[in-house]
Parts: C-alpha cells; sequence; structure tokens
C-alpha cells in the first residue's frame, strides 16, 4: 500500500512516496484456529458420548424378522400417518388421532386384552407387541400404543425398525416436529 506524503518547500509542493506495510500477525491467526479446534472437539466428543455405550445399563434385545413369523404369540400395531391397524389381520382401527379419543383408546385395551387372553399360559411371557410406526409419526402416539399395550399386560413390547450401517451419517433430527 503506499501513501503520498506532501511537503512544501519553498512555493512549490513536492511529494514523497513512502511504503506502508501491513504486517499479518501469525500470533491472532493461531488463536483463532485454536479456539476453533478446541469447539469443534468439544462438539464432536458430545455426539460420542450421546450415542456410546454406558456401564451400569442393560440394555434391550431385540428380535428378528424371522423370529416374530415363528412366534405366533405376537400382535402386531402398524400406525400410518393417515391410520392405524391392528392385529395380525390388519383390522382398521382408525386414525393416530383416535389415539387420543378415550372410547377408542378402551377399544384398543379391550382388543389387546382379547389378543392377549387368547395365548397360551405356557407362552404368555413370550408374548409381545410389535409397533410398527411411521418414522414421521409424532412420539405422542407411539406412547400411546406403548401405554394401551403395558395395561394389557404385554410385558414385552418392540419396535419395528430397518437396519442402517450408516444411520449416523443420515440422523439429522427435525426441531420444528412437536
Amino acid at each position: 500500500m503506499s501513501r503520498m506524503n506532501t511537503r512544501s518547500s519553498g512555493g512549490r509542493k513536492v511529494r514523497n512516496k513512502t511504503e506502508v506495510s501491513a504486517e499479518l500477525s501469525i500470533t491472532s491467526l493461531l488463536d483463532v484456529l485454536t479456539i476453533i479446534l478446541v469447539f469443534l472437539i468439544k462438539n464432536v466428543s458430545m455426539e460420542a458420548v450421546k450415542i456410546s455405550e454406558v456401564s451400569g445399563i442393560q440394555y434391550p434385545t431385540t428380535i428378528s424378522k424371522e423370529e416374530i413369523i415363528k412366534n405366533p404369540e405376537v400382535v402386531p400395531v402398524k400406525i400410518y400417518l393417515d391410520r392405524v391397524e391392528i392385529g395380525v389381520d390388519g383390522l382398521f382401527f382408525g386414525t393416530p388421532n383416535d389415539l387420543g379419543d378415550t372410547k377408542k383408546y378402551d377399544d384398543l385395551i379391550l382388543f389387546l386384552e382379547n389378543e392377549y387372553a387368547k395365548i397360551p399360559p405356557d407362552k404368555k411371557d413370550q408374548a409381545c407387541l410389535v409397533v410398527q410406526a411411521d418414522a414421521s409419526l409424532q412420539c405422542k402416539y407411539i406412547t400411546q400404543v406403548v401405554s394401551v399395550g403395558t395395561r394389557a399386560d404385554f410385558a414385552n413390547i418392540y419396535f419395528a425398525t430397518i437396519q442402517d450401517e450408516d444411520w449416523l451419517s443420515s440422523y439429522r433430527p427435525n426441531l420444528a416436529r412437536n
């Protein structure tokens, strides 16, 4: 960068060209990079803590599709965005919003209690309720089905999922959902 200085000598003005050099302070640049690095390391390590195994907790197990097919003591509940189907025959129950209706809630408890009663006494410990729900469904509907399942004495409640080895890279929770 150059700057023109002017001075007067007698009656005329003389211009001198002087160079002003701007120095880059590497110290402040390193400080900024260090802060950014610490911030990134802290955030990455926090994500790892959220999904890592914790000692002292017994994690629930799951069953495979083949085990479900072999097990006649399975009662499925399928929750779509626009409808709910119950039982092996996929009987139409209503919509997910109907799960909040007291009469429909009681009807679902009665249905699951009847399904549970059909299971032989020696197989009751293997009885399970399998909840199949759309991934974009609000959690409150799934919670209502789990509540009904526990009231109907199902000790085992499973959630149908699809195995995705690369789930973490595609997992981005939508915070706008309720």
